[in-house]
């Protein structure tokens, strides 16, 4: 055998050796990346159906919100509404009243200066 033979030997049973290490680590690899799609499948189907439902709850929420503004808005305009009434109301009610209490103030007070005025009278001519 000469020299050249040896280094051919030599070469094929370095190829053939890295040949049988590339098939046994090509096999799990290739399982792994076939489990990793299966996966990426599986995940893809549950997860699109989850996001359009997360994407109906966002819209419905959204509508919600819209609705709840509205109710707002209406509430206040109720509010202002209902402050217009009392503020007609109050000046409705009190006006009389403040009027009805001065009129019997001043009543009360001139029927007072009479009832004195008459009292002095009778006890001058008495003296």
């Amino acid at each position: 055998m000469t020299s050249l033979e040896i280094v051919g030997i030599i070469a094929i049973i370095l190829i053939s050796t890295f040949a049988i290490a590339g098939i046994i680590i090509a096999v799990p690899l290739f399982r792994l990346i076939n489990k990793v799609k299966f996966m990426a499948g599986k995940l893809n189907e549950s997860l699109i159906p989850a996001a359009e439902k997360l994407n109906d709850a966002v819209d419905g929420l959204k509508t919600e919100i819209s609705s709840i503004a509205d109710l707002t808005q209406s509430i206040s305009s109720i509010v202002e509404q209902l402050e217009k009434v009392v503020r007609l109301v109050r000046v409705l009610v009190t006006s009389p009243i403040i009027k009805i209490i001065s009129a019997s103030a001043g009543l009360i007070s001139g029927l007072s200066k009479s009832k004195a005025s008459t009292e002095d009278k009778n006890k001058e001519g008495k003296e």
